[in-house]
Formats: C-alpha cells, sequence, structure tokens
C-alpha cells in the first residue's frame, strides 16, 4: 500500500474546511511533512497540505488488509468497542433500516443484523466494499455523490467523519437520507476538545495526518446539525469501560507530559488513550 506522502497527490488549502476563514495559526509540529494549523475563527484544526483525493484513493486501496485488519489485538478490541456502541444506540432504537457510511467490512453492520435490523453501507476503499457487499448491499464511493433512494432509521459515522474532505456535506447528505424522527450516530471520532488534544498536540494518538484531515469537537458538530433539524440527545465518552484503558498508568504517562510541556520540553511519548478522546453521539431529526 502507499502510505509515504512522497508518491501520493496532495492539496494545499488556503482556507478551513470546516468555516472557509482564511485565519490560521501553527498546531503543533510537522508530521511525515504534514502541517496542521488551528482555525482562528472556529477552533477546527485541520490538515493544510493534506492528501488529494486521488491521494486518498491511493492510500485506501489496500486499507483493510494492510492497515484496518492487520492487528489482532486491535480488531479484538474494536470488536468490543461495537458492542458498547451497540448497547448505547439500544436504549433510542431497537429495529429498523441501517447506513453505515465508512463501512469497511461491514464488521459493525453485523452487530445491527444480528440485532434485526435491515443493513446497508457505504464504503470508500475499494477492498473493504468488496468484502461488506458479500454481506450486505454497499454503495461504493463518495458519499454525497452517490445516489440513493431509500430511508434510513439509523445512519452511522463510525470513525469517518475525520477522514473526509468536506465533513459538512457528508453531515447533509446523511440527514437527507434519515427517515422522520432518524437518529445519527457519530462515534469513535477523535474529541478536539480533549484534554489529550490540546497538551500533545502532534503528538496526540489521535493525530494521523494521512487521513484524520479535521479535529471537530462536539461543539462543532451539534451547531451544524441543529442547523440542520436535529437535536443532540447523547453524548458519550467511552473509555474506562474499554479495552485500551489502562487508567493508573495512562494517568502517569498524562502527568509526565504536562511536566514536559510546563518545563518547556518537547514532550517524548505519544499520548495514550484517555479520558474524553473519542466522541459518541447521537442525534435525531426533529
Amino acid at each position: 500500500m502507499k502510505t509515504k506522502n512522497d508518491k501520493l497527490e496532495q492539496v494545499n488549502l488556503d482556507c478551513c474546511p470546516w468555516c472557509q476563514s482564511k485565519r490560521s495559526e501553527p498546531w503543533g509540529r510537522k508530521v511525515r511533512g504534514f502541517v496542521a494549523v488551528r482555525c482562528e475563527d472556529c477552533d477546527v484544526v485541520y490538515i493544510q497540505n493534506r492528501l488529494s483525493i486521488e491521494g486518498l484513493s491511493g492510500y485506501y486501496a489496500n486499507y483493510l488488509n494492510e492497515v484496518h485488519q492487520s492487528d489482532k489485538k486491535k480488531n479484538t478490541q474494536r470488536n468490543h468497542m461495537y458492542d458498547l456502541e451497540y448497547s448505547l444506540m439500544s436504549k433510542f432504537i431497537t429495529s429498523g433500516k441501517v447506513l453505515d457510511v465508512g463501512c469497511s467490512n461491514g464488521a459493525f453492520l453485523k452487530v445491527f443484523e444480528e440485532e434485526g435490523f435491515k443493513c446497508h453501507g457505504v464504503e470508500f476503499g475499494e477492498a473493504a466494499a468488496v468484502e461488506a457487499s458479500k454481506f450486505f448491499p454497499v454503495y461504493y464511493g463518495e458519499f454525497p455523490e452517490i445516489e440513493i433512494e431509500e430511508k434510513f432509521d439509523v445512519i452511522i459515522f463510525r470513525g469517518v467523519i475525520e477522514h473526509v474532505i468536506d465533513a459538512k456535506a457528508y453531515l447533509k447528505k446523511a440527514v437527507s437520507l434519515l427517515s422522520p424522527d432518524g437518529y445519527l450516530l457519530i462515534t469513535a471520532t477523535p474529541n478536539r476538545d480533549s484534554f489529550s488534544c490540546n497538551l500533545y498536540e502532534e503528538k496526540w494518538n489521535q493525530h494521523y495526518p494521512e487521513v484524520h484531515l479535521l479535529h471537530l469537537a462536539e461543539r462543532h458538530l451539534t451547531v451544524y446539525l441543529n442547523e440542520q433539524g436535529l437535536k443532540l440527545l447523547s453524548e458519550k465518552y467511552f473509555y474506562e469501560e474499554t479495552s485500551y484503558a489502562d487508567p493508573e498508568n495512562d494517568l502517569l504517562t498524562v502527568a509526565e507530559a504536562l511536566k514536559q510541556k510546563n518545563n518547556g520540553e518537547e514532550i517524548t511519548v505519544p499520548s495514550p488513550a484517555f479520558y474524553k478522546n473519542m466522541l459518541t453521539l447521537i442525534y435525531q431529526s426533529s
């Protein structure tokens, strides 16, 4: 898989991809040649020289097998997260039609299928789309550009919205496909307002500039989705109940990083999993 940025086409942005402001300031240090900046108007952090759509296509060509499914331990941890996320979602809805945008190989959809939901997927990565289509109807391509006639009771963005070039277009498309009183689940999404994001900056464990093109907070998503007619029902930050957590050691690691930063030193170790690192948000159309 092509993962070296010197082999993949990049685009230099002259404005924020969330609010289009041209006012920005540096955020953290370069990572593998990628430059992150903070929008001075909306406070979103974004990659200024991000991969182009062609570059992203090259990066994701074999992402499923060579990255996403390559670590058995991470697969086990991810499966545990699927159960936690479904358990939260089931407090609001227990049947209906689901669309998972960025469904990868369909593993999260299988949890919903086992509970009786009718499942569909959308996938940008070709290999993942082929794999998921063995189990569910899958739309292949860039979500806002796909013509979809059906309506859905649940639409999922799991670890997706930070990956896309035009996040608002993805969200707007999802809103247009929701059934009346339908639910939008945004989960496994890095939290711009987390303590670790602001302490560690480029050493935050969610800062992968090749694929995490922007860092958003709940406030960004909720304001925009309110404008689209959705209301926030649930805001959850999984940590201690996950298999990623090691609270005692994680606290010691973060404390050492805070000490280094306060002393004007470079933080030497990447951040661990930590409190409020990841967003899980449930919205409903009103």
